[in-house]
This record gives structure tokens, sequence and C-alpha cells, in this order.
């Protein structure tokens, strides 16, 4: 058998050195017989060319039977004999006329495996103009149906996006499903390419030394800040937005459902000219502290070719999200991009979402770390804890986030902010300000370790400091 398998090699390798593109038969159905022809003739030095045309839509039913049989022959080790086939064909339930498989299999219709090749790329392309087609009048009634249902224009542009991606891998126009010898070819040399590019971290540098070393920097995947009242999780996530755009230079989109324009931008003057931000907001700032501002001001606009901040309101859903997202990342040439938005429990449901807030923050969860996914970017979600949850001053478990849609199954990392009443009893002074200690526990990280890393909160200044970090055990994050 082996003799004959070397002897059928080199038949082929003769093949294969004259054949040419240019003899791919236009006729669909004799493509296929050839192929499947070529896969009975040369067996497993034809494996991969089977595997190659798993993907394609046979025209004819006794055609995606024939193909199957003879999978099963090649992982079975036996011979493509009519006898064979027939019976596995038979065990299948599929029904072949014998002059069908006779004319596969008799190998008059053999071809090189370069010219099979040729056919799958042929009909696979055919397969998705196909598919293409059915595509737009998909997108075509989508349209008409949006039309006839009203409502924004954004919106129904959000849900069109969603639509096309959805229908491009239900209808297999986005290549996914590649086996790993093929897929995982060249995969070492983007990590190669990883450890040489001179990053300390994988993901985009959120500011903070430790949390950069915990999360690997802000990685593509849907981040969960939470945090008890006066925490300063608003705070903490503007001063990350701000820098990364201003160091990373990547486009952030900072989606605020309660405060203003002016409440986030006060924020970031005060931290960048070390000011009390409400002397800025009062008007009451003095010569020197105005000069500070102003400073600081040229500071922060440098960063904010990059950032942009939209007051969001009921109509800002996840499809209009979605929409502005797809748009930044276009402009941005593909780059990664920065998406925040405060808060969770308050962003409007579209009309697919489900009627319960629970099961509303559990869909936006779903659909936001899909988003993620699909952009390959980070998503930085603020989030509110159950009450419960900091009555005892206790340090946060992910049992803080039990009353929230399954945030601790569904984010690939989950950061709590916790203020200890009794150590903010003990304020430090300096300055005319106060710091206080805030700890972030990072009670979930899908790629990494967890963490408490230590924080110091200037509320005045809207400014984070970092400390050290401790370990912290799955016990700790599980409350047990």
């Amino acid at each position: 058998m082996t003799e004959d398998r070397t002897e059928g090699k080199q038949r082929m390798d003769g093949m294969i050195d004259t054949a040419t593109e240019a003899e791919a038969d236009p006729d669909r159905h004799r493509m296929e017989e050839a192929i499947l022809a070529t896969v009975a003739r040369y067996r497993l030095d034809a494996e991969g060319l089977l595997q190659a045309c798993a993907g394609l839509s046979w025209s004819r039913q006794d055609f995606g039977a024939i193909a199957a049989a003879l999978g099963k022959s090649i992982v079975d080790g036996v011979p493509a004999d009519e006898v064979i086939i027939r019976d596995k064909l038979t065990a299948a339930g599929a029904e072949v006329k014998a002059e069908v498989l006779a004319g596969i299999l008799d190998g008059s219709k053999v071809k090189a495996v370069a010219v099979a090749e040729a056919y799958v790329r042929t009909l696979e392309g055919q397969d998705r103009f196909r598919r293409a087609d059915e595509m737009v009048l998909d997108l075509k009634a989508a349209v008409e149906k949006a039309k006839a249902e009203g409502g924004d224009v954004d919106a129904a542009v959000g849900g069109l996006l969603k639509t096309v991606f959805d229908l491009a891998h239900k209808k297999k126009l986005v290549r996914e499903y590649l086996p790993e010898g093929t897929d995982a070819f060249g995969f070492l040399d983007t990590l190669a390419t990883r450890r040489l590019d001179g990053r300390p971290w994988l993901g985009l540098d959120c500011g903070f030394h430790h949390l950069n070393e915990v999360l690997n920097g802000l990685t593509e995947g849907l981040f969960i800040l939470a945090g008890a009242p006066s925490t300063g999780k608003t705070t903490l996530a503007k001063q990350i937005a701000d820098h990364v755009a201003a160091v990373e230079k990547v486009a952030v989109l900072f989606w605020s459902f309660e405060q203003s324009k002016e409440e986030l931008r006060i924020k970031s003057l005060a931290r960048l000219a070390s000011v009390d931000s409400r002397a800025i907001w009062k008007g009451r700032a003095d010569a020197d502290t105005w000069a500070k501002v102003v400073k600081a001001d040229e500071e922060y606009r440098k960063g904010g070719w990059t950032l942009t901040i939209i007051e969001a309101g009921r109509d800002d859903t996840l499809d209009r999200i979605r929409a502005a997202a797809v748009v930044a990342k276009h402009k941005a040439g593909d780059k990664a991009v920065l998406l925040v938005l405060d808060y969770l429990q308050i962003i409007p449901a579209g009309k697919d979402a489900p009627d319960t807030l629970r099961e509303k923050v559990g869909w936006h969860l779903s659909e936001l770390r899909r988003l993620a996914r699909d952009l390959k970017s980070p998503v930085l979600v603020i989030s509110s804890e159950n009450r419960e949850a900091y009555k005892g001053n206790k340090p946060p478990t992910l049992a803080a986030l039990k009353e929230s849609g399954g945030i601790e199954y569904t984010a690939d990392g989950v950061i709590c902010l916790w203020r200890d009443k009794d150590e903010s009893v003990r304020l430090t002074r300096s300055y005319n300000r106060l710091t206080v200690r805030v700890e972030a526990y990072v009670l979930k990280n899908r790629n990494g370790e967890l963490a408490k890393v230590k924080l110091d909160f200037t509320p005045a200044w809207a400014l984070f400091t970092e400390g050290d970090r401790q370990p912290l055990g799955w016990s700790a994050a599980l409350g047990e």
C-alpha cells in the first residue's frame, strides 16, 4: 500500500508541475465531479483538498453525500472503491444513483490536485458572491423595516452595521473557521514582534503602572469599573481616558450619561493644573490659579485631538454607540480605540433589549463584550454596586455585582474601588487639600493575576496617584 501511495504521489507531482489554473472548468457540476474524483484517486495525498472544499455549498445533495463518504473512508483508512463508498452512503441514509457514483470513481474525471484546488477556489468565490447577493437583499429588507418603524436615523444605521456583521458571519463571508494548521501559520512571528516591539504591556497604557502590570494594559475586551458612591469612578475613568488619548494617540470616545462636558473638562483642568476644581467651576480663581488653568488647558487640548466626549441621552443606545465606534476605528486606520461608558445601569435600551432592568443590563454586557471583540479594542464601563456591598465597610468581592446582570461572568476584567470608612477618618491634609486612600481591587482578570492596587485620591484636584500593589487570592475575590 505504501508503494501505491508513493507511486500515486509521484504521478501527482508530475501532474502538478504541468497544471495551470487556466484549465479550471467553468461548469460547476463538472468542477465538483472533478474535485470528488481527484480526492477519490489520490486519497491521503488529497486530504488537504477535501478539507479545503468542506465549506463549499455543493450544487447537488448527492455530491455532498459522496464528499462526506470519501472523507469517512480516508479517516477509516479504507479504499475508495464503489462497494465501500456505497456502504457508507447507505449507512448515512443518502441516496446516490449508481451511475453518478460510478462516474466519479471510474477515474475519467480525475484532474491534477493543483487543478482541483483551482476549482475549489473558483467555486468558493462563486459561493461567496451568491451569499453576498443574498445579503444585499436581506439588508434591503432591514432598511425597509427600519423605514416602516421610523425612529432615529443613527440608531437605524447602528442596527444595519450590526446586521451586516451578523449576516457576514452567517453567510460565511467572514472567514473565521480555519483549521489550526493553517490559521496558526505565522502566529509565532506575531509573538516575536510583540516581544521585540519595546512596549512593556500588550494593551493601551492606562497611566497607572501597577494596573498596567496586572491587566497587561487595556487589552481587547470588556472591563468593568465598579464602586460605591464617592469612590471616584468617573474621575478615574476620565483620567485614564485623558492619558490614553494623550500618550497612545488613539481614538477615545467617552459617553457620559450623567455628567456634562463642562464637569468632565473641569476635572481634567483641575488635575493638570493642581488646583481646586470648585475654584474653576465657580469662576473664583485668582490670577496665579488662573494662569495654571490656562497652561493646563494647552496641555489638555494637545491630547484632545483624539478624545471625544459625548453628552449621552435617551437616544444613545448601543446601536448608536456601535455606529460611532466603527466610524472612529475606520478613521483611525483600523487601530485600537478606547470606549468609556458612564454608566452601565442607565444606558438606554434599544428595541431589541429585554424588559426587566436586570435582563437589560445582562443584554448590554453581552453586546458590549461583542463590540469589544469586533473592534479588537478595550471597552471600559462604569458600574454601580448593589447597596448591601458597601453597607458593612468590608472590602469588595464579586458578590457586590450579583444584582448587576451577570457582570462577574461576562466581563474580561472587573475592578472595584473601595474606600475604607475608618481609614477615611485619617485624611492627609496638605496645601489645603484632602487626600484619601482608595483601593482598586482587580477581582476578575481573564488573562492575568488578581491584585489590590493602592490609590491616593484627591477629590478637589480630581487626581488619582498610585501606591503599591498586593496579590489577591481567589478566595478573597469570592468573599470566602
